[in-house]
């Protein structure tokens, strides 16, 4: 009979590389000894089909003589019975013709027969502490089982997060309850490999043993802890992702109009009930529901024009959803359910009675949208054609909403396959953590999201982007709306993310990842890895670029005064000029500091630190480093403040710098300056300014500097 994953992988239709992939892992698992300490490692992205890669593992493990598969899952009901539905899924022939069995370890059938015991046995269990200590005693209590070659999954694994917990009150670090339990399994079973999956590369590094020893010397590159062995998962075609939305894009790309800011001051209005903030009677007028609003008939009209678009291409049109991610406490959720319905019943009565009051929502959100088709090389319908669409859906009760805050709600949402039901083509999901956690949100196309960034962790965080996944370009039209706070921060995380997952790509983690702080003299030292705070780091890969953004410009005699600084310490020889030309680093800092006077920032600070000191890095404590960067400085620029948001400095050096800038062959950090026409009608206070680039070295390992670290 053919083996169990030539025809899993037919019934899939795997790719070569998934399927070559699949089976490097398995080798790998049975020539390699894999511990708790030395695990194999699946590394794939959020959302990019880690669980098709290890379903497949499994298949191809059991034609390999191993018997037994014991998959841990995150915990939550959602995400177990997700799992649990899509291995009884991916394996119904196996199961129809008894040659496997799917169980959730909290869910079994009674005693199992002889024969079933006989089967390939597959369980699910969550990383809960009851579920592994039935998982344990199940295991007990079957001892031939403990005799058959197992494989262990783990899934959505973190080495820094499962093995390593700080007691309350101790300085010590402990081993965690849950890695214990998976310890306990591992001693039961004679034969076992163990295989992690994760999508966060940083979970390598960040281990609390053995680094300040090994760097004790004054080394600023650190290596990851490897496992015993890491296979990078590969990334299919349609896969959309972090680059998408914080890549930085230049106008002419669909992906340049995702990000829409919201204030803080609505996202605060949304968090608790008040009635002076956000009314019924003023909900369409209010300056505390403008994001959330234009979301709303942004969304649906969106759906409306991507089910147009489906229609004349004589393909199946598709329900669509949309999540509000503001909190995580259920009073919020009812708060924000409320005034979406007052939002949602009073575009109602005005599509109902008075249609065309809602033309000025209507014309904004078209226009928006029509934007980013454009750019796509897409069809609109007839603006007309496209408002008669938004009515209908309004007065068709069409538009759905659902509160989503504990695994009951979530339970009852899901369909056969363990993922959102969509009742109609326009869905909108208000929730919190519930939402973020591996649960799977087909069609999403647009995402208001509004957690607060101070308390930011870059595993969550990534845990929250259910917008990443398979998706059709053309699904691009619609929006990521969050405040310019939480949008810089989760432009760091995605920075960060891919610096190390980089490296790891590159076959440079051999080389290793530089980790820096400054001490209290602002001198660059080696920052261990492990005290390392997620939510403070500026992330630097090679050829990357450092930028303030957010910020208006100061006035009057103050800027006059800082910017005949400046110009003092800019050489003429260096405006407008073919190439770069040298600058020892003490000049530039100096550069840097004028520069920081005539700066205040509307939201998140720019830690100019993190820019002084890797100037220092990389123009004078690397190895090969001489003290000395390259700049060059160009004149007449006129970008607005509305258009100077771009934190990868892509669109902000425009095409033909970024081609030098960029330049492969670059050994030496450069400091670019841009001096900007900064006038009124632009956005700005009426005054010429400088604005620095800080770009690396394009042979440099990543680096990440640590703006803040763990005691």
């Amino acid at each position: 009979m053919t083996g169990f994953y030539a025809r899993l992988r037919q019934t899939r239709s795997d790719s070569d590389e998934l399927a070559a992939c699949i089976e490097r892992v398995v080798n790998q698992l049975e020539d390699v000894d894999t511990t708790g300490d030395r695990p194999g490692m699946l590394l794939g992205k959020i959302q990019s089909g880690k669980t098709r890669g290890f379903v497949g593992a499994i298949a191809r493990a059991f034609d390999r003589d191993f018997d037994i598969a014991l998959v841990l899952t995150k915990g939550t009901k959602t995400l177990s019975a997700q799992t649990v539905a899509r291995l009884s899924a991916d394996f119904a022939e196996f199961i129809d013709e008894d040659e496997m069995i799917v169980l959730d370890i909290m869910r079994l059938p009674g005693k199992l027969t002889r024969s079933e015991l006989k089967r390939k046995i597959v369980i699910v269990a969550k990383k809960q502490a009851q579920n592994l200590d039935r998982l344990i005693e199940f295991m007990e209590a079957h001892a031939d089982l403990q005799k058959r070659k197992v494989l262990l999954i783990d899934d959505e694994a973190d080495l820094a997060s499962v093995r390593f917990v700080r007691k309350r009150g101790q300085q010590a670090i402990e081993q965690g309850a849950i890695a214990e339990k998976m310890d306990d399994l591992r001693r039961m079973v004679e034969g076992i490999a163990f295989l992690q999956v994760t999508a966060t590369p940083y979970s390598l590094y960040l281990q609390p043993e053995g680094y300040e020893a090994a760097n004790s010397g004054g080394n600023f590159v650190f290596k990851p802890k490897k496992p015993a062995f890491t296979e990078l998962l590969p990334i299919h075609g349609g896969y959309v992702g972090g680059d998408d939305y914080f890549g930085g894009h230049d106008a002419d790309d669909p992906r340049h109009h995702l990000i829409v800011t919201v204030s803080d001051l609505e996202q605060d209005a949304l968090r608790r009930p008040d009635k002076r903030r956000i009314h019924p009677n003023s909900v369409l007028d209010s300056p505390n529901t403008v994001g959330l609003r234009r979301a709303i008939i942004t969304f649906v009209l969106a759906a409306c024009v991507r089910r147009w678009q489906q229609h004349e291409a004589g393909e199946r049109k598709r329900k669509y959803a949309m999540i509000i991610h503001n909190d995580t406490q259920k009073a919020a959720h009812a708060w924000q359910d409320q005034v979406i319905e007052w939002i949602s019943e009073a575009i109602l009565d005005h599509a109902e009675n008075d249609p065309e009051t809602l033309r000025p929502l209507f014309d904004a959100a078209y226009d928006d949208l029509a934007t980013s088709v454009s750019a796509d090389k897409g069809r609109m319908p007839p603006r007309q054609e496209a408002f008669e669409l938004l009515i209908d859906a309004l007065q068709s009760d069409d538009v759905v909403r659902e509160t989503v805050n504990s695994d009951k709600d979530v339970m009852a949402l899901l369909d056969t396959q363990a993922e959102l039901k969509l009742r109609t083509p326009f869905n909108i999901y208000v929730g919190g953590n519930i939402l973020d956690r591996g649960i799977t949100i087909p069609n999403l196309i647009a995402f208001y999201y509004g957690r607060n960034p101070r308390t930011m962790q870059a595993d969550t965080v990534l845990q929250h982007s259910r917008m990443y996944g398979n998706r059709p370009r053309p699904d691009l039209v619609t929006r990521f709306y969050t405040s310019q706070g939480v949008y810089d921060r989760l432009f760091t995380i995605n920075g960060f993310e891919n610096a190390l997952r980089e490296a790891f790509e590159t076959g440079a983690h051999d080389r290793g990842v530089v980790f820096i702080q400054t001490d209290p003299l602002q001198r660059v030292r080696p920052c261990a890895p492990n005290k390392v705070m997620l939510s403070s780091v500026v992330p630097v890969r090679p050829n990357g670029m450092v930028l303030p953004t957010g910020f208006q410009t100061i006035r009057g005699r103050a800027m006059a005064a800082a910017q005949a600084k400046i110009d003092a310490l800019i050489d003429p020889r260096w405006i407008n000029a073919a190439g770069f030309a040298e600058l020892d680093r003490a000049r530039a800092i100096e550069i840097i500091d004028a520069i920081q006077e005539t700066m205040k920032f509307d939201d998140t600070e720019f830690e100019w630190d993190a820019m002084r000191g890797l100037i220092d890095y990389y123009s004078d404590v690397r190895e090969g480093g001489d003290g000395n960067l390259v700049v060059l400085a160009e004149t007449g620029r006129r970008l607005t403040k509305a258009g100077s948001g771009d934190k990868s400095g892509r669109s902000i050096l425009g095409t033909a710098l970024r081609s030098t800038v960029m330049d492969p062959g670059r050994s030496k950090p450069a400091l670019v300056l841009l001096q900007q026409e900064g006038t009124k009608e632009q956005g700005w206070n009426g005054h010429k300014f400088w604005w620095p680039i800080l770009a690396a070295p394009a042979d440099v390992e990543p680096c990440i500097f640590a703006t803040k670290v763990a005691a």
